[in-house]
């Protein structure tokens, strides 16, 4: 890809680690680490001149491994790829986790620590203390392991494709039949995916087995009672597991209803009985598709178009960054999309799989609040305060959905185009809370029972899903196909107890949202102050500089539904 970086994008000058240092192997990083540890720090300015130099290692490291990572992402069935990412977590990282607790505890002895301003370093020192509390060398080989093993689900499920309508089809690409108006189309697309999916539920279900079996030993390993309150600490969470199922209650009773009621109103519209999972996204009404784009830079001038029109400091940001992305679906690609940060550079990456429906519109907007927030931040010295708690992350990135939804008309001429794709994102935002509180309680259950059989685990899945599911007619169809149905979420797989936030964030988000459509630049302006403070500061506070309550309530819950379902009625 041509790169055409703006002068305030160029990267940053190394001023510790040699200019024309690459690393080679875990040897090769050793020089600059032994130069940490030796080094005579006495004054308060001599901590903050040695922890640049630390971060700037640090840098230097991640964006190797980040480098790794993209790649094998983006082709799984490339094996020199596939090697060289593995080699780094297999060779490089232990020795790195080794030499990280070295450094972090070096920094914890430094006399004149405590003088530093508590402002502006006292998330660090949590940040670090948390990690040295965590480490234990035995953990070291599992870490190995547990990467090796979400290695093996990005292989597994990059391999997903069905040879549908006379071709080989990936899954974000029969993704589009589901709008088909032909239902009987719909639902053979539907089968044939889910069913494909089926083919590797029991190598899914070894897998995750085996990982359970290695996070519950590092649990053990660090004296605590089990994985989920090592994911609690290692995340630096203000809340507690009860406060996450009051949250559930709280999604169940303001949230599902309304749920409820808006699939309700498509089984009318639709002239169904009942509704069948392949008719959720089809337009209710029997209309065509909607077809936004063609080719992946047309879905790129759009959203760029968007973010213009949002605020034209955000436009340029995106635009800046075009180099940095890869969108498109294909073979051998890994699912799903993120946003990562090449961290010497300082500049994010884009992933997605995209289709050419709306929701890669949708998913873009989000990636592209990401990536807002690794560049507003990018001037921040130390690399631990240039991202921020997953909490506040997402606010970054939903936001951008919701600021987005008002100028759709850039990628829909007609009007009614145009509302059938705001209508579809409002009921997006409802929609993904029930999904959140499904996936957070199956993770509190799962890692609170360890013991727990590959059946019993498939029954709590149901049992939870009813919980916060919506009506939908499940007749003569694969009981497996929704008992398994986790799988195809990856983060139960690779990141732990990482989904909550989601909704945490989706408050925020509407928080925002409802200053913007009063008042958009002072909306715009408490955003990108918010996200200029990367994760120098607790979520609360995070919030707080937005603006906005970090509160997940039922009283502030049920407003926010209120809210966007009066938005739903006017469209």
């Amino acid at each position: 890809m041509k790169q055409n970086v703006p002068e305030w994008l160029k990267p940053f000058e190394r001023k510790f680690v040699d200019h024309n240092f690459k690393i080679t192997d875990a040897v090769s990083i050793k020089p600059f680490v032994d130069k940490l540890l030796n080094r005579k720090v006495d004054s308060e300015q001599d901590i903050v001149v040695w922890l640049e130099d630390y971060s700037e290692l640090e840098g230097v490291i991640d964006e190797d491994y980040n480098g790794r990572y993209v790649a094998m992402t983006c082709n799984t069935k490339d094996k020199k790829k596939e090697e060289a990412y593995l080699y780094f977590v297999r060779e490089i990282q232990p020795k790195l986790t080794e030499w990280s607790n070295a450094l972090n505890q070096k920094y914890y002895g430094f006399e004149s620590r405590k003088q530093l301003d508590t402002q502006e370093f006292g998330r660090l020192d949590r940040i670090i203390s948390t990690q040295i509390e965590l480490y234990e060398e035995k953990n070291i080989p599992l870490s190995v392991k547990l990467s090796e093993m979400s290695q093996k689900y990005q292989s597994i499920t990059g391999s997903w494709t069905v040879e549908f309508d006379e071709k080989k089809q990936t899954m974000p690409q029969m993704s589009r039949y589901f709008y088909k108006t032909d239902r009987d189309l719909r639902e053979r697309a539907w089968r044939a995916s889910a069913e494909r999916r089926l083919i590797d539920a029991n190598a899914l279900e070894e897998l995750f087995d085996n990982m359970l079996k290695i996070r519950h030993e590092y649990a053990q390993n660090l004296g605590l009672k089990d994985y989920r309150e090592y994911c609690f600490k290692s995340k630096l969470r203000d809340y507690t597991s009860q406060q996450c199922f009051e949250f559930h209650d709280s999604i169940e009773k303001a949230v599902v209803p309304v749920v409820n009621k808006i699939f309700e109103k498509r089984r009318e519209k639709m002239n169904l009985s009942k509704l069948r999972p392949w008719d959720t996204v089809v337009d209710p009404l029997g209309r065509p598709p909607l077809e936004p784009f063609k080719k992946v830079d047309e879905l790129q001038d759009g959203v760029e178009s968007i973010f213009k029109k949002i605020n034209p400091r955000l436009g340029e940001k995106f635009k800046s960054i075009r180099h940095m992305m890869d969108l498109d679906s294909r073979d051998g690609k890994a699912p799903g999309g993120y946003q990562t940060t090449f961290e010497e550079q300082r500049i994010p990456f884009i992933f997605a799989n995209s289709a050419g429906v709306h929701a890669d519109i949708t998913t873009l907007l989000h990636e592209g609040g990401h990536a807002f927030h690794t560049l507003t931040c990018r001037n921040q010295p130390m690399v631990w305060y240039r991202h921020s708690s997953m909490e506040f992350a997402e606010v970054a990135s939903m936001t951008q959905e919701l600021f987005g939804n008002r100028y759709l008309n850039i990628f829909y001429k007609e009007e009614d185009q145009v509302k059938r794709a705001q209508l579809e994102q409002l009921e997006r935002v409802v929609d993904i809370f029930p999904w959140v509180a499904t996936v957070d309680a199956f993770q509190h259950w799962i890692y609170t029972h360890p013991d727990h059989k590959q059946e019993e685990r498939g029954k709590k899945w149901l049992e939870i899903s009813k919980r916060f599911e919506v009506k939908i007619d499940w007749q003569n169809i694969n009981r497996d196909i929704k008992k398994y149905a986790w799988h195809k979420q990856l983060h139960i797989f690779e990141v732990p107890f990482y989904y909550i936030e989601y909704a945490i964030a989706q408050l925020g988000a509407l928080q925002l949202y409802r200053v913007y459509k009063k008042n958009p630049s002072k909306a715009v302006d408490q955003y990108l102050k918010a996200l200029s403070l990367g994760g120098s500061r607790a979520p609360r506070e995070l919030f707080k500089a937005a603006d906005i309550k970090l509160d997940f309530s039922l009283d502030t819950l049920t407003e926010l539904m209120e809210t966007i379902e009066e938005e739903i009625e006017k469209l």
